[in-house]
């Protein structure tokens, strides 16, 4: 080879030489590109798909803003007063076209001229004054109608005592005293919810306006009432309930002075007591001691504390079909419908069972009816996973169906004993007064929260038992005390 044909070989070697350095210079800069641009599309893709997540999580959390806003009374543990003027069916009934007022068959309830003339013999009516209207020459020979007019009417009465003393006294003044009646009366409107301002007012507005007692005798009246109370009916109602097979529980949160306590009500059918305490707590509720020593069972609203009592445990099966009710609305899942069902069906069969005199359902018609209502809180699971992702209300529905399964011995005891109710509605009956006081005006102290729960508890007691509430004031101010 000449020495000019190698030059030239090389020199074509080193000119492709370096050219695949630069191509591989190239190639190298685009792969490092090619990664950055790989990570920078993964982030995206993560970003993409966080943002998806974020967007669902946004979905579902307007969809449980928007479910909590369409809670009431008929699917939560709402009150009714929370349902504003929407009108809600709280209970199993189902809504009705029906107008209205009176049914077509169904019989009214009026006061008859026969009603009153049997009031007249048995002396319950005070005066029966005879008025003859439109008599004349022409009609009094004439079978005269006869038409009852039944009212009330205030006195004013002043009794004057004039006292013989033993011996001689220097008496220049005796303060003038009021008497049972106006006081009971004072009771009475007082517990219907009337605070002392109204009180005071009613009775001005309906005396001539010649009498306004002082808010300090009201209260005065109320404290008195309610410590003959505490020593005779109250402590009467105690022992009842000790020894009654199931009580209902249940408190609700009042305001004195402006802070938080709470009423207690421990009731049945017949008896209701009520006490004031600072704290939810069990070191409050020992330290009144009832349910402490209570050996029965206890109906509740799944307040856990309440577990601690008792010999048995109920729990209330109204709440529970208020809750599957907001599973239906707010999931459409098919097994919410079919448990309230199958509750309702449990609640008839108890009815019927007991209409035909019997004390207990079969040990076999109990299991059947149980593995029915496992069986359905099983496929309530299986139903709740298929629609995770769209479904707001998935956390209170596991919640709620992990609870059934827990305490289904205790939801269904009022099915294995007859004297156990359905729900815990006497509870919260026995505390609507509180609630509606609460609206009028608060308690000052809890010495007056304290005789509200005192007084209130004989006055309920009274209630359900059919005893006139004016009457058994006006025996206990006259130390002969009703005890139920």
């Amino acid at each position: 080879m000449s020495t000019n044909y190698m030059k030239d070989f090389y020199k074509q070697f080193e000119e492709i030489s370096n050219k695949l350095d630069k191509a591989n210079e190239t190639i190298h800069i685009m792969s490092v590109d090619m990664s950055l641009l790989r990570a920078e599309l993964k982030q995206e893709r993560d970003n993409h798909n966080k943002d998806k997540e974020k967007i669902q999580e946004l979905i579902l959390e307007i969809e449980r803003l928007k479910n909590n806003n369409k809670k009431n009374s008929s699917n939560s543990n709402k009150p009714s007063s929370t349902n504003g003027y929407k009108k809600v069916i709280t209970n199993s009934r189902e809504k009705s076209n029906k107008p209205k007022g009176g049914q077509k068959g169904h019989i009214g309830r009026t006061l008859t001229n026969e009603a009153i003339e049997k009031m007249i013999k048995n002396n319950e009516i005070d005066e029966v004054i005879i008025i003859e209207e439109n008599k004349n020459a022409t009609n009094k020979n004439l079978k005269p109608i006869i038409q009852y007019e039944y009212d009330i009417e205030l006195k004013r009465i002043v009794k004057k005592h004039i006292i013989y003393p033993n011996k001689s006294l220097n008496i220049t003044k005796v303060p003038v005293i009021y008497g049972n009646n106006i006081k009971a009366i004072e009771c009475l409107l007082g517990q219907k919810y009337m605070s002392f301002d109204g009180i005071q007012s009613f009775i001005y507005d309906t005396v001539g306006n010649n009498l306004k007692i002082s808010k300090g005798s009201l209260y005065s009246w109320s404290n008195n009432i309610a410590n003959m109370f505490l020593s005779t009916e109250y402590k009467h109602i105690k022992e009842k309930l000790m020894n009654s097979l199931v009580v209902n529980v249940d408190e609700s949160p009042i305001k004195i002075d402006g802070k938080q306590y709470y009423l207690h009500n421990i009731s049945d059918g017949f008896h209701t007591l009520q006490y004031v305490t600072k704290y939810r707590s069990s070191d409050a509720i020992d330290e009144f001691g009832f349910l402490k020593s209570y050996k029965g069972i206890i109906v509740h609203d799944h307040y856990i504390m309440y577990y601690n009592y008792g010999i048995d445990n109920a729990e209330c099966n109204a709440h529970i079909l208020r809750y599957l009710n907001a599973v239906t609305e707010f999931t459409n899942h098919k097994w919410a419908k079919e448990l309230k069902d199958l509750l309702l069906d449990m609640k008839k069969t108890k009815e019927i069972l007991i209409e035909n005199k019997k004390e207990k359902i079969s040990d076999y018609e109990f299991k059947q009816f149980k593995k029915k209502y496992l069986k359905i809180l099983d496929d309530g699971k299986k139903e709740r996973v298929k629609d995770l992702n769209i479904n707001a209300y998935k956390k209170d529905e596991l919640n709620l169906i992990n609870r059934l399964i827990k305490y289904v011995d205790n939801h269904l005891l009022f099915l294995k004993k007859f004297f156990v109710p359905f729900s815990n509605n006497r509870a919260e009956a026995d505390l609507r007064g509180i609630k509606i006081k609460q609206k009028i005006g608060k308690f000052r102290s809890i010495e007056g929260a304290t005789n509200y729960a005192i007084t209130k508890s004989c006055i309920s007691t009274y209630q359900k038992n059919n005893i006139n509430l004016y009457d058994a004031l006006i025996k206990l101010l006259n130390k002969q005390p009703i005890l139920v």
